[in-house]
């Protein structure tokens, strides 16, 4: 495989990465932080709290689990892919530095 066309690669797959990764970040910053920071000042079971969006949220023992479970799933899952797309523009940099370097 020429280098040509693994920068092609490369970038294929950072803008696969970057449009994953939008609707993701849309979804964890817009829905879930706000949820799960209502709930998490609650301090009895039962509650309701409000959102930064003004929407009232139950913050009972099952749904303050679900949206604990959500947060640290989006976490891990946003900070993986943008790690990937961090190490892969990298990649892809080093690559077109490499080819301009030596023609």
């Amino acid at each position: 495989m020429t280098v040509h066309r693994k920068i092609k690669l490369i970038k294929f797959l950072r803008i696969l990465l970057t449009i994953l990764l939008v609707p993701i970040m849309l979804v964890y910053m817009l829905l879930i932080i706000p949820e799960y920071s209502a709930c998490s000042g609650v301090l009895f079971e039962g509650e309701k709290a409000t959102d930064i969006w003004g929407a009232t949220v139950d913050c009972s023992g099952e749904n303050q689990a679900v949206s604990k479970g959500f947060f640290q799933m989006f976490t891990i899952l946003t900070g993986c892919l943008s790690l990937l797309l961090i190490v892969v523009s990298l990649v892809h940099f080093n690559l077109k530095k490499r080819t301009t370097t030596n023609n």
